[in-house]
């Protein structure tokens, strides 16, 4: 199913989240330039030179890793949140990234890694918003969406992990080309249920199963 379509859903949840955050802290005293707007900014730029979302998503990483090793106070896992923020600000003002050879299911990975990075909810979101999908009679239960937004929430998973040395190490997989996208990611194969009835729980957790199975950390010590 078209995720545009539908990213209204999205949208609303993510300005109510971030409303309510917003409303606990003090405004800045000038303005400031939010990290998410400045992965945004290097990913507009990179489309402008036709760079695929394979490449924009390494340079990305690396944008990632620079921060970090620029500033001894810079976090990793808050940096990763930036990335898939900016990403998903970029595809709101205009990106066009494919993932598998569609930008609704770069947007479905976009967008799980995006909520399971600020709100901890990606895998969720992943089956909420599929089973809206399916109460619509012109839409269905996809497996694939779903397969393709919690893609998104385990690679973020990894990336802001408790052991930091560990996620370090897949960010930087990902950042040397070494990992992409399109080569090392599970295919989405799943499909989707008949129109109008709900994915029973055992499909949905053999997805989920499959993805954990084949996204998988490196093994560093701690």
């Amino acid at each position: 199913m078209r995720f545009r379509k539908h990213a209204a859903w999205f949208c609303s949840l993510t300005f109510v989240c971030l409303t309510t955050v917003s409303a606990q802290t003090n405004p800045p005293v000038r303005p400031i330039i939010p990290e998410d707007n400045k992965f945004a900014a290097l990913a507009a730029k990179l489309q402008t030179k036709n760079v695929d979302f394979d490449h924009i998503f390494q340079d990305l990483c690396q944008m990632v890793i620079t921060n970090v090793n620029t500033n001894a106070r810079t976090r990793l896992d808050d940096q990763v949140r930036a990335m898939f923020g900016g990403l998903w600000l970029w595809c709101r003002n205009g990106g066009t990234p494919e993932f598998q050879g569609q930008n609704d299911k770069a947007m479905h990975f976009i967008g799980g890694g995006a909520f399971e990075g600020y709100f901890d909810v990606g895998r969720s979101a992943a089956i909420i918003k599929e089973e809206v999908d399916r109460q619509d009679p012109n839409n269905y239960f996809d497996l694939d969406d779903m397969a393709a937004t919690m893609m998104g929430a385990r690679w973020v998973d990894i990336a802001t992990a408790e052991n930091t040395k560990q996620a370090r190490a897949w960010v930087e997989l990902w950042a040397s080309g070494k990992d992409t996208l399109s080569r090392s990611l599970p295919k989405l194969r799943w499909g989707h249920i008949e129109p109008g009835k709900d994915a029973p729980p055992e499909k949905v957790k053999a997805v989920l199963d499959a993805i954990t199975a084949a996204i998988v950390p490196l093994e560093v010590p701690k």
